[in-house]
């Protein structure tokens, strides 16, 4: 029996690593990565990340399985100490550069400031004076407090944003947000933006989270 999750996803300085489990059996680690997957897509997709499989060795099968799951959401990875990219292949309609992406590997403070034109990924908060313009979509692990600008869309766990601009369309709503639970997607929906929990398909809600 081993102890811990199958698989997990952590930060570091060079960006988003998959951690494995040496000792939970492969079908299992697959089946894990994929409910993860599906539940963070947005926060995933379109991202490079790097595999390490904590000394466990893979077969072809295996590590070929990893790849088709990681290519459904957009994922390019490579393996921990090794150059080869896997998984470059976007099989979402959406046009979207895998290698596109800044990854900032820390909370961004007050007079901190990021322009980039692609997707940039924040792996911690946005805090109030500090700055995110990016040209794509803006994934943070952590909570919007600042100023955020976004090509198409923001992602985040929580949303208290001093302004925020998606598709140079101002959020112009209070956003009453005492709920951390679920990460939620901003967007332009029919001329405004919307924020909702990452999945949902219905009900969407204007102004709200």
């Amino acid at each position: 029996m081993y102890e811990g999750k199958p698989a997990v996803f952590k930060g570091s300085k060079d960006g988003v690593v998959l951690l494995i489990n040496r000792e939970a059996p492969f079908d299992q680690i697959l089946s894990y990565l994929e409910m993860i997957l599906d539940e963070r897509k947005y926060f995933f997709s379109g991202a490079h990340i790097t595999l390490d499989t904590n000394g466990r060795e893979l077969s072809e099968n295996e590590l070929r399985d990893i790849e088709d799951l990681l290519k459904k959401y957009a994922i390019s990875f490579k393996m921990k100490g090794k150059e080869k990219v896997y998984a470059r292949e976007v099989v979402h309609s959406t046009p979207q550069n895998v290698e596109n992406v800044m990854v900032i590997p820390h909370t961004l403070r007050s007079g901190q400031l990021v322009n980039f034109d692609g997707n940039v990924v924040i792996l911690g908060d946005i805090n109030e004076g500090a700055e995110v313009h990016a040209g794509f979509d803006v994934y943070v692990f952590g909570i919007v407090r600042g100023i955020v600008d976004a090509g198409r869309r923001v992602v985040s766990i929580g949303f208290r944003p001093l302004r925020m601009t998606v598709n140079k369309k101002v959020f112009e709503s209070l956003v009453n947000d005492k709920s951390y639970k679920k990460p939620r997607v901003a967007e332009l929906v029919n001329g405004e933006i919307t924020i909702k929990p990452v999945g949902e398909k219905e009900k969407k809600r204007r102004g709200k989270s």
